[in-house]
């Protein structure tokens, strides 16, 4: 298992008193955009399908689990200080 893997293993947010997953293979089709975020990572990244999907899947649980905590608010930086707020519905 890869550094990567283990690491995505113990950032699982299963409830106290319940086992984390295992790693098992899923196959899901995806949307035209979805393959364009996909490729998007491929190419800037330089990874495999497999390492940006890995990392786009860990993304999009970070958002969720912010946006999801009462009282807890995301916000996104840019490289001159500038501050927006991230409202995810």
């Amino acid at each position: 298992m890869s550094n990567n893997d283990q690491a995505l293993l113990k950032s699982c947010r299963a409830p106290v008193g319940t086992a984390v997953p295992v790693a098992r293979r899923i196959n899901v089709a995806v949307s035209a955009p979805m393959l364009s975020a996909i490729d998007r990572i491929i190419e800037h990244e330089q990874v495999t399908l497999t390492e940006a999907v890995r990392r786009l899947i860990a993304y999009g649980d970070f958002v969720y689990g912010v946006t999801r905590r009462p009282g807890d608010t995301l916000f996104v930086r840019d490289a001159a200080g500038g501050e927006r707020e991230v409202v995810v519905l």
